[in-house]
This record gives C-alpha cells, structure tokens and sequence, in this order.
C-alpha cells in the first residue's frame, strides 16, 4: 500500500518537474528572440525625452540631468549638446541673477556676453531662452 502512495508521489512530482521544465524552454526561446531584436538607438530615445521635456517646460529635469552627466563627462556625448546648451544658459541665466543681487558688475557683463552666445548657440530651441528667463523673472518677483 505504501509503495503504491509513493510511486503516486514520485510520478506527481515527475509531472509537475516536466511541466516547470516545459514552461522554461517556452521562456529560454522567447528570450533569445528578445535578445536578437533590433535595438532603438538610445541617443534617438533619449532626444525624444529631451523634447517632451521641453513641451512640457521641465527645466529643472533637464538642468538636474545635465549636472548628473557632467560628473562623468565634461563634455556631451555626441548627440546630447542641445541638452547641454539649454542646461548652461539656464545656469548662467541663474547666476546673473546671483550677480546682479551681489552687485558684482564685472561678473554680470561676464555673464551678459555668455548669454548672448548661448543664446545664438542654441539655434532652433532659442525659445527655450525666453521661456528661462520669463521663468526667472516670475520666480524672482515673488
């Protein structure tokens, strides 16, 4: 009687350890077809981010992110200079007004010429500047 019991033990736990293997195939061989997929750019998705960012006025997402990315490289990797520019005119944008509350009058044509040239720099996001520094001015006012 009990070898009856334990043979119908061993052969459950045969079916279910056949099942369990049956079901790892099936996701080994999905996952290998994952893995040979044509892969996206990550430069053109992180562009596509860097847009909606920009729809969406999120300054401070794409200056926090150009700070992380400057502690591993000085300079933008190649396609991320749009990125790189917005962030630097919104830093010195910032740092003028630091400068003109500390009264410092070299370091705020220093920083006048700056912009100026980040602003011609930035090419077809030059609104982005405008969007800035009006977002500078109502920070400010309060």
């Amino acid at each position: 009687m009990k070898s009856k019991k334990l043979n119908l033990l061993f052969n459950l736990l045969i079916g279910v350890a056949g099942f369990a293997f049956f079901l790892c195939l099936i996701y080994l061989i999905t996952s290998i077809e994952y893995k040979n997929r044509e892969v996206e750019d990550p430069v053109a998705a992180d562009q596509r981010v860097f847009e909606y960012k920009l729809k969406h006025k999120a300054y401070n997402e794409i200056i926090s992110s150009y700070y992380t990315d400057r502690l591993y490289d000085f300079e933008p990797k190649p396609g991320y200079e749009d990125s790189y520019r917005i962030s630097q005119y919104a830093h010195a944008a910032f740092m003028k007004a630091i400068y003109e509350a500390q009264q410092d009058d070299s370091k705020i044509k220093k920083n006048e010429t700056r912009l100026e040239t980040l602003k011609k720099e930035l090419g077809r996001y030059s609104y982005t500047a405008d969007d800035i520094d009006e977002a500078l001015r109502k920070a400010l006012a309060k």
